[in-house]
């Protein structure tokens, strides 16, 4: 039996848009419907965030028609950030919940006035529906438990506390406090374009359960191919000004497209050979005589001034080596290192061997930068040693954005105007070199201020990768790259003579790449595993399973939700104070927490506890007891919260 199409929502009718008379958009046409899941894709430039822009109204197309279902609630986190940077946490989370509010209080009065009309006539069948059309709309915004999902969002995505303004935060934290408002919104339509940067993976995970369950459609621009993968259920691309869409998740996309463009490459061979076997002919001289002669003529010259498959050019990375690696290459011994007695991480016994490429992941804060550069002898360990061999020569591309002179052209920035530069014993053609990263001879005398932010990536990316070395250490390379691009990188680190550590939030590129992985856990130990990302999940679902939920069976106890007669029991007068309460009791710890956590990352807090070594190793035991109580005690309150509420409910 036939399902029914879902409903549209949102389309876009042969729409153009372009900047200073630059087109971006030409004749896109795109409809969204209830329950798409859509990740949007193109390479740098190709108009993603222009699209997004258009659909959520607010750019004007040149051309075409945008058309919407009447009411539709729209947000979109953008690539900027648009928060006004003299409101507080609180208050951009509290402006994003007042359109679920106010849809709340829409519903009880439509409710009330309901309640009060006559029946059977035209005024009530009226409220009816509209009581119907509110009530479907807060079910997709879930307005029932918004107190509660505004408190995971901000746990979930590790908010900063909820009195610092936004003119005070990084460029991370003003990210994820606006992403926290895009999904507190809970609109018809989510836009998100690169919901997934500057949040580590723990956090990615929960996002991706978060819009799997989304009741509201999404559109979404994200280079997380893994992200992709778990969450999308079309896949919608922009290329050559054109828009193709391919249903199914990442994977599928790629077997569509790989036999759309080897369908495209079957016809272009065929019209190559129309064309010379009709060109065979014509030299031959044959005479229009009749009108069979005639069209065929024709047809020859119309095939002729038809285009091919439009390609993009080739991108090649090349990391130079300047010497092969000697039998050591790295070790570490027993390495513990942190802040005084406090270890990030501790006892690590570490052996490189030749063609092993190592991804470090754990959650932000834990460790990762500065287990590398203890390893690059930057840092010294608090205890143990590490090992570096003689022929070990280290290439470091590290995640800091360097200062571009806007006015130094691409060679200039890159190898100071030189066209030469040595590795080891040999010289490079640097203009060859920027070459393989889509930089033609003409591009490297163009300033740096006429390049795109994805071209800029890649000429800072070109310059870190031309000092050359054996043993490359990459600390979150992905960052601001498109697909493209990342799978030229990939490439590049799976044909590199030597070894790598990388550290990475994207799984796909872990899975791409790793030979092995090191995971930072919550006691400050790193495990090790043979494998990439996806070994490491299949680890974890190994260990959760022969992990038993209860060490001994517990004598069986009555039903603390039920009472003697088997109907659910009310709650008690206690019980309903201690409801009453327990949010202001949430609310008070996650502060208390939220400052313990902002004092500990702070670098002040270990240099002002070492000012006073008789004291310095005291304060720092006594602020991290506390955090660690702080943290068990919100978990405990929200177990008592959701056992209270299920007993009310």
């Amino acid at each position: 039996m036939a399902t029914n199409p879902a409903k549209a929502i949102l389309s876009t009718q042969n729409v153009s848009k372009g900047f200073g008379g630059q087109p971006v958009l030409n004749d896109v046409s795109l409809t969204i419907h209830e329950g798409d899941r859509i990740g949007l894709m193109g390479r740098n430039g190709a108009g993603k965030s222009t699209l997004l822009g258009v659909i959520a109204g607010l750019d004007e197309p040149d051309t075409g028609l945008v058309t919407r279902c009447q009411g539709l609630r729209v947000a979109l986190l953008s690539q900027q950030c648009g928060l006004d940077p003299g409101k507080t946490v609180a208050e951009v989370l509290d402006e994003a919940a007042a359109d679920v509010l106010a849809l709340v209080e829409a519903y009880h009065r439509a409710s009330d006035a309901l309640a009060a009309s006559p029946p059977d006539n035209a005024e009530h069948r009226a409220l009816e529906e509209r009581c119907a059309g509110l009530h479907h709309a807060l079910d997709v915004a879930d307005a029932w438990n918004l107190t509660q999902d505004i408190k995971k969002v901000s746990v979930s995505l590790r908010l900063p506390p909820s009195d610092r303004l936004v003119g005070t935060l990084s460029g991370g934290e003003a990210r994820r406090v606006d992403l926290a408002a895009a999904l507190i919104r809970r609109p018809d339509l989510l836009l998100l374009d690169e919901p997934t940067n500057q949040i580590d993976t723990w956090s990615v995970e929960w996002l991706e359960d978060f819009i799997a369950n989304y009741a509201g459609s999404c559109v979404l621009v994200t280079h997380d191919r893994y992200f992709l993968n778990r969450v999308v259920n079309r896949i919608v691309e922009l290329e050559f000004n054109r828009i193709y869409s391919f249903p199914g998740n990442y994977t599928r996309f790629l077997e569509l497209k790989s036999n759309l463009v080897k369908h495209e490459q079957r016809a272009e061979t065929n019209r190559q050979s129309f064309l010379r076997r009709e060109l065979t002919w014509l030299r031959r001289g044959p005479k229009a005589r009749t009108s069979k002669d005639k069209g065929r003529i024709q047809r020859y010259y119309e095939t002729e001034a038809e285009t091919g498959p439009e390609s993009h050019r080739n991108m090649c990375f090349e990391i130079p080596a300047p010497e092969r690696l000697g039998k050591r290459i790295l070790e570490a011994r027993d390495v513990s290192f942190g802040y005084d007695e406090n270890a990030l991480f501790k006892g690590f016994d570490f052996l490189m061997l030749k063609g092993m490429r190592v991804g470090i992941v754990g959650p932000n804060g834990c460790g990762k930068t500065s287990l590398l550069r203890v390893l690059m002898g930057h840092e010294e360990p608090l205890s143990g040693e590490v090992f570096r061999g003689e022929r070990t020569h280290i290439l470091y591309v590290d995640q800091t954005k360097e200062e571009v002179d806007p006015n130094e052209t691409v060679l200039q920035h890159v190898s100071n105007g030189e066209s030469y530069f040595p590795i080891g014993d040999r010289k490079l053609f640097v203009p060859t070199y920027l070459e393989r990263f889509l930089f033609d001879r003409n591009t490297v005398r163009v300033p740096m201020k006429n390049l795109s932010g994805g071209e800029t990536n890649r000429v800072v990316l070109a310059k870190k990768l031309l000092r050359g070395g054996n043993l490359l250490i990459l600390d979150e390379p992905t960052n601001d790259l498109d697909l493209a691009t990342l799978r030229v990188l990939e490439e590049a680190i799976n044909s590199f003579d030597g070894c790598a550590f990388i550290v990475s939030h994207d799984r796909y590129f872990l899975n791409r790449v790793c030979t092995h992985l090191l995971v930072f856990l919550d006691n400050g130990e790193i495990l090790q595993l043979a494998g990439n990302y996806d070994d490491y999940l299949a680890y974890k679902k190994r260990i959760a399973a022969e992990t038993p939920a209860q060490k001994r069976p517990r004598k069986a106890r009555p039903d603390k939700k039920a009472s003697p007669n088997g109907q659910p029991r009310r709650l008690t007068w206690k019980e309903n104070k201690e409801l009453e309460g327990i949010e202001a009791a949430i609310e008070a710890t996650e502060a208390e927490l939220a400052e313990l956590e902002t004092r500990v990352a702070s670098p002040d807090f270990y240099r002002a506890n070492t000012l006073d070594p008789d004291t310095a190793g005291d304060d720092i035991k006594r602020t991290f007891a506390a955090l660690e109580s702080a943290r068990a005690k919100v978990e405990t309150l929200y177990a008592r919260w959701a056992e209270l509420d299920t007993l009310k409910k």
